[in-house]
């Protein structure tokens, strides 16, 4: 979500002047640019009075999305984002930095399909994530321990009243062989920004784990579960609507990013 939103942001930026704000169909190619694919896209901008747009002031864009790859794991099914007013800094982009004079705040609807976050699961990109994470069976300890198991295969399936369930291989590294792993759990999104696990289930080769254990597990990651550690990069962020279907997680959520975000200038 936050690549996609830098893509939309520094699209943004670029369709500033110095004679003010390229037309809408302008604004759609330079996102698609920075896209690496886009079934669809519709770019809409409420333009303010001529005076303000020349110091850099845009009233609302509107985009949407269909069958965008922000990357070329990810494919998000629909995205339709709404700005409130924007004003940029525009002494501070013709210099060629994306600079915000106040706050841009939007408002966003995704709706991710399950075979899209399946495909995203198997790629490259999240086995990376997924070696980097030390692991170990409930019970061993030791470096040792930490390192004999490799997280890979991970698959996601979508259940009723908002509960998931992930099954995973963990490949032993000294026996080489496989074990396959479940973890089941419902979801639920507190206070606008807090992730919950709800009933969380765990099962080693189809025996469960003791829930102590697994109640220990949850408590270690639970504080780690929010948006608010996004604090740091200047945004903002809340969860208006989360859903989970069997097809799709159909989310959406309030952004508002400050002046100086990290964000901005990577």
């Amino acid at each position: 979500m936050i690549e996609l939103f830098t893509i939309v942001l520094s699209g943004l930026f670029t369709l500033v002047s110095p004679v003010g704000i390229v037309a809408d169909h302008v604004a759609e190619g330079l996102i698609r640019e920075r896209l690496v694919r886009a079934d669809f896209l519709d770019v809409r901008i409420d333009n303010a009075p001529n005076f303000q747009i020349l110091q850099g002031r845009v009233e609302r864009v509107r985009l949407a999305g269909r069958g965008i790859y922000p990357v070329p794991e990810l494919r998000i099914d629909i995205i339709d984002v709404e700005t409130d007013p924007i004003d940029i800094d525009l002494p501070g982009v013709q210099q060629g930095r994306l600079a915000l004079d106040a706050p841009i705040q939007s408002a966003a609807h995704l709706v991710l399909k399950l075979e899209d976050l399946n495909t995203l699961l198997q790629s490259q990109r999240v086995q990376q994530l997924l070696d980097q994470l030390p692991f170990s069976l409930p019970g061993q300890v030791g470096a040792r321990e930490a390192d004999r198991y490799r997280l890979t295969n991970p698959q996601l399936e979508f259940l009723g009243g908002n509960r998931i369930r992930v099954r995973v291989d963990l490949q032993d590294q000294v026996l080489q062989e496989a074990i396959e792993a479940t973890v089941e759990s419902g979801l639920e999104v507190v206070e606008g920004h807090r992730l919950v696990l709800v009933d969380p289930l765990v099962a080693v080769e189809g025996q469960p784990v003791p829930r102590q254990l697994i109640n220990r597990f949850v408590e270690g990651v639970q504080d780690q579960l929010t948006l608010k550690q996004l604090v740091d990069l200047g945004i903002t962020a809340r969860v208006l609507q989360f859903e989970i279907t069997p097809e799709a997680l159909d989310l959406a959520v309030f952004v508002r990013v400050d002046p100086d975000s990290p964000l901005l200038n990577p």
